[in-house]
């Protein structure tokens, strides 16, 4: 392969890395503890600044995707495995066992409860993942609230439909009120009444408070009773949520709607109106569709909230730690001092036994780091103490291609060829070991990456690019550098 495109091939690597790891530079050199700390409020909580402070902090949530993170074990934060209780469930259902099909959509629904509560809590890259068939095993790295936390993660969510007291609602005036929006007389509401919030989404996407309605006190439905949500287009191609009931959620809702045609419904999940759609018409088959004004993503978010409500089985925690912030600090002090004094060692051993050839080969060490830090700031990784031991290996993985390769060039030179010919020889003889070598390895870390657990799982992970890295960086790079030096300065002897 001609040089000029070799090195073409080198440089376009080296850019897309250098693209990647940017952001993850800028963040933890340009921003200081406190100002990545502000990325992690959540909307509602941007609304107490400025414009200005807001767009910034926006622009910090928008790099904070492109970087490599900090896992539990090096940032702090809260671990939990938590347990569907289905004997529960089964109770509630009357003694019926439940289906592997029942237990597993309860699974997903679960989860996707969890991701829909974390998301707006405020922390920096939460992982929700299973562990077996009846386990989901919840990080919170950064979350430095930890009975906060197990309340936003254990709370009811609970969803329910109500019908709109519009007579008293017409009568709310503005002076009815305080400055904090709390009603000074509460005599006005009728006693088989209370009052609500209608909530509504402003420019920034945050829920924002708008106005007061009443509602009657007794909740007609509620959201035990959705079996499925979801989005479809109307007769004019404008989207609208749609959702469908169980057989004995359908057979209230007929009777709801029948007898309250012409008022509104307000659905209420976690004591916040989300909407208030008005009753056309009765409504039989359980299949209700709510119209109004919606963009393609406010009706996929009514319908998140619709399927998202109370969870579909009760939850226990099975095992909950905190890892505290100066425990995840002195974990990765350790990690970078194991690294640098390992690489280290590896430089000047390969300086002293290999000389000018061990220069080169630490050239392909540094770029193999910095390509694998691209790497895994292109994929947004997080890094835990595992992923760095992965490092550590690839580093001394990296060394011994280089150490095949140099004494089959070593081996070739003793023979009696030229330097030019020493080379070609020797990596046409070193990569099949190479390659069959990393190979068999890629193959334990695929077994481990798919049987493993979450930290065992970041090391494989951080291995297997580590691995590819250095058959790239052993057996590309360092060739083209012995190709160029050789050619350039004639060179007679090498010093290997």
């Amino acid at each position: 392969m001609n040089k000029i495109f070799r090195v073409l091939i080198v440089l376009i690597v080296i850019g897309i890395a250098v693209w990647g790891f940017y952001p993850t530079f800028n963040w933890y050199i340009r921003y200081s503890s406190e100002d990545r700390e502000l990325s992690n409020l959540t909307a509602e909580d941007l609304m107490n600044y400025t414009e200005e402070t807001r767009l910034s902090i926006k622009e910090m949530k928008k790099l904070r995707t492109r970087i490599i993170n900090l896992g539990l074990d090096l940032q702090g934060g809260m671990y939990m495995v938590l347990e569907p209780d289905y004997e529960e469930l089964e109770r509630r259902a009357g003694g019926v066992s439940l289906s592997q099909e029942e237990v597993r959509d309860a699974m997903r629904r679960v989860i996707e409860i969890l991701r829909n509560r974390i998301d707006k809590f405020g922390v920096s890259e939460p992982s929700i993942t299973t562990q077996g068939e009846d386990r989901i095993v919840v990080e919170l790295p950064g979350s430095k609230d930890p009975d906060r936390a197990k309340n936003v993660v254990m709370g009811r969510g609970l969803l329910e439909f109500f019908l709109v007291d519009e007579d008293t609602s017409t009568k709310l005036r503005r002076d009815m009120f305080d400055g904090e929006g709390i009603l000074i007389d509460s005599s006005t509401i009728p006693q088989d009444s209370f009052l609500a919030y209608l909530w509504v989404k402003n420019k920034y996407d945050v829920l924002e408070r708008q106005r007061a309605v009443v509602l009657e006190k007794e909740a007609l439905i509620d959201g035990s009773s959705i079996k499925r949500a979801g989005v479809q287009a109307d007769q004019f191609g404008k989207p609208e949520v749609v959702f469908s009931l169980s057989t004995e959620g359908a057979k209230q809702f007929l009777r709801i709607t029948e007898a309250n045609v012409g008022r509104r419904l307000a659905i209420v999940l976690d004591d916040k109106i989300l909407s208030m759609p008005l009753i056309r018409e009765r409504i039989p088959g359980g299949q209700v569709r709510i119209t109004g004004d919606f963009t393609m993503k406010d009706a996929q978010d009514q319908a998140l909230v619709l399927r998202a409500g109370a969870f579909p089985v009760p939850l226990q925690i099975a095992e909950e730690r905190t890892v505290g912030p100066s425990l995840g600090r002195d974990s990765i002090q350790a990690g970078i001092k194991a690294a640098i004094i390992g690489s280290i060692l590896v430089v000047l051993f390969m300086l002293i036994y290999y000389k000018l050839a061990g220069l080169i080969a630490d050239i392909a060490l540094a770029l193999n780091m910095f390509l694998l830090l691209g790497a895994l700031a292109w994929l947004n990784f997080t890094i835990t103490l595992p992923g760095i031991a992965g490092m550590i290996l690839t580093v001394g993985m990296a060394v011994d291609a280089n150490v095949i390769i140099f004494e089959r060039i070593r081996e070739e030179i003793r023979n009696g060829k030229t330097v030019h010919a020493s080379i070609q020889s020797g990596y046409e003889k070193a990569f099949r070991t190479i390659l069959d070598s990393n190979i068999t390895t890629l193959i334990a870390t695929f077994v481990l990456s798919q049987f493993g657990s979450g930290p065992i799982k970041g090391f494989a992970v951080t291995l297997s690019i580590g691995i590819v890295i250095n058959m790239f960086t052993a057996i590309f790079v360092t060739r083209l550098i012995f190709d160029i030096g050789v050619d350039a300065f004639r060179v007679k002897k090498l010093s290997i």
